[in-house]
Order: structure tokens, then sequence, then C-alpha cells
């Protein structure tokens, strides 16, 4: 199988690129700096190829995709895993902040997804949209990462039906907390955006949101394993019949399946517990 992972650096994507090339399959893995390619050449996993990909950048996807044209000529599944987390006030997070947020986790994935839909319909191949439990219950302070993967949630389901009667499969993987550098990485730039804050914003949300990333913190202490992620991708890029979604971590299914059926106002007082 010839796979294409974006986001390949670090944290999951690095995960499933690794397992995969040493299942035998031939991976593209997707970085956006020498760094991080260099990092991957020196692990010397057969059939991991880094290849610079920057989500954000229409020439840097196109060259991307050419190498896989150039060096297979085929491509199997694709596995949408480059992401960011922005958090913050709705107040207080900025419109760059926002655009920057969507850049990468919704934007991105689309224009990538449009570039290999050509060899994927060709191979009946698969679709991999990496969204996150914050694609199915926002949190207060996460609005621009909850949105983005609200989006990506939505566009992976018109995708699924769009590409059914094409022969190309589509699944979404929700992770929960996984004990991956990039949990603790998020909370830290989190941590610095609660920083840049206006005296205004402080005064107002200040207190509240200090404790809702004292929060995450926490939650990062219990994280799943990030084997639990490689495994759920394996079983939507293998199975006959994979699933549409895969919920991820410890109470991750039991929250999907609860919080659609929950009043708002029930939601409410729950998420309230956070901040």
């Amino acid at each position: 199988m010839d796979i294409l992972i974006s986001g390949a650096s670090t944290g999951i994507g690095r995960a499933i690129a690794i397992h995969f090339a040493a299942s035998g399959h031939k991976v593209w893995a997707g970085v956006r700096s020498q760094t991080s390619f260099d990092e991957l050449v020196k692990l010397k996993v057969k059939g991991l190829s880094p290849v610079f990909l920057d989500v954000t950048n229409s020439a840097s996807i196109k060259d991307a995709v050419g190498v896989v044209k150039k060096q297979s000529g085929t491509l199997h599944a694709l596995v949408n895993n480059a992401g960011i987390a922005v958090g913050g006030p709705v107040e207080g997070v900025t419109m760059a902040e926002w655009r920057e947020q969507f850049d990468i986790n919704f934007f991105g994935t689309i224009e990538l997804t449009q570039a290999c839909l050509p060899m994927l319909r060709e191979t009946h191949g698969r679709v991999v949209n990496m969204s996150s439990l914050s694609g199915r219950v926002a949190s207060p302070y996460l609005g621009p990462y909850a949105a983005s993967k609200y989006a990506l949630e939505a566009f992976s389901d018109s995708l699924r039906r769009e590409m059914k009667p094409r022969g190309v499969k589509v699944s979404i993987i929700e992770p929960g907390a996984i004990s991956t550098p990039i949990w603790k990485k998020s909370i830290a730039v989190g941590e610095k955006q609660i920083e840049k804050l206006s005296e205004e914003m402080r005064q107002v949300y200040g207190k509240s949101v200090d404790k809702f990333f004292e929060k995450l913190q926490e939650m990062g202490e219990g994280a799943a394993p990030v084997s639990l992620v490689v495994k759920a991708v394996e079983h939507a890029l293998t199975a006959r019949e994979p699933r549409s979604r895969y919920p991820v971590g410890r109470g991750i299914g039991f929250a999907t399946r609860v919080t659609p059926v929950l009043p708002d106002r029930w939601m409410d007082r729950l998420m309230s517990r956070l901040t």
C-alpha cells in the first residue's frame, strides 16, 4: 500500500508513518522543516520517505503529490493528520489566529485531499481525516480548534458520501487525550496565547482560562497511548468495511454517544466544571 501522511514530523503522524512503513508499506511522511526531514531519514526505516509538505502552501502540496506520482505513480491512502490547536476566549483570539487555525486544520486538508483524489479514485483507496473529540464536543476556550474540527467532520461526511459510489472509503479518527509531545505542546501554546491577552481580557477571563488549562494538564496525565490511534488508523486503512468514525481514548466512545442526546443545558453545566 502506498500512503501519504501529512503532519508526520512528531506525535500521532510520526507514529502512524513508522508503523505502516515497518509493516511493509510505502509511506511518504509529510514534514515542514529540514530538521524533521533529517530526523526521519536517520531512523532508517525501510519504506519510510520524508517529503516536504506544508498544507498551507499550494506549491508545496503540488510538489509533494508530484513526488508521490514520480516515485510510485499510484496512491492507496491519504492520512490528513496535520493540525494545530489554537485556544483562548473567542473574544480574545485574533482574526489572524482564527485564520491560521482554519488554514492548517481545514483548508489545507481540503486542498491536499483534492490533489490526491484522482489517484485515490484510480486505486479505490482510502482517506483518513484526523479529527478530535473537540469535533463532537466544543469546550470553552478551545473555540478555534473545535470549530475547525467540527468543519472537518462535516467535510468528511460529505466526502464519504460523494466517494462511496466511486470506490473511495473515508473515515474520521476522533482522539481524546493522547500521550504524545503534541498534547503538551498544545497546552504550552495555549498558555502562551493566554499571556498575550489584553489586560481587559485577563480581567474578564483570566481565572476561568487558567483553571481550564489546569484541567487539560490533568487530562494529559491520564492520556491514552498513541498506539490506540495507530490501531484505529490501521483498521480504517485495511478493513474491508472501515467505520466512518473511530473515537479513541478513555471514555471517548461513551462521550460521543451521549452528548448528542443530552439537552444543551445539561452539557453546559457539565462543561462549566472545566472553568
